[in-house]
């Protein structure tokens, strides 16, 4: 579960450094996150993450971002196996666009495809323990 949180932190929620992110990937502020909305956060940090600009995430980017976090290096190993669907040991745009998207899919605990206020709630504060640790 930590391992999902800190992805949520990564790429799938993308903006979810902080709580107030979290509203950011709620688009059209209905207190909801629709799958539509997660994965569009997750599109739109693509190039946050791609750190030396080779247009792919890859095991090159990780020194940039584990310098500033260094506890991530593991999780950010762990979402370039899960996303590169071929193998080549780098996540493309197309690739992250098709891959499974865990962190919502658990936020998501009635499975009616929203993450609702009471499920945000429960994302905010796994991603606030996450922080603290």
């Amino acid at each position: 579960m930590k391992s999902l949180i800190a992805l949520a932190g990564l790429l799938s929620l993308a903006t979810a450094a902080a709580a107030q992110d979290v509203d950011r990937i709620d688009t059209n502020h209905d207190g909801q996150i629709t799958r539509a909305e997660f994965a569009a956060a997750r599109m739109a940090n693509f190039a946050r993450f791609d750190r030396n600009g080779d247009g792919v995430v890859s095991a090159a980017d990780i020194p940039a971002i584990a310098r500033f976090r260094p506890s991530i290096q593991k999780t950010f190993q762990n979402f370039i196996a899960n996303a590169d669907a071929n193998g080549d040991g780098v996540v493309t745009r197309a690739e992250l666009a098709n891959a499974p998207m865990p962190v919502f899919d658990r936020a998501d605990a009635n499975h009616d495809g929203v993450i609702d206020r009471s499920e945000m709630a429960t994302l905010r504060a796994g991603l606030a323990q996450m922080r603290n640790q």
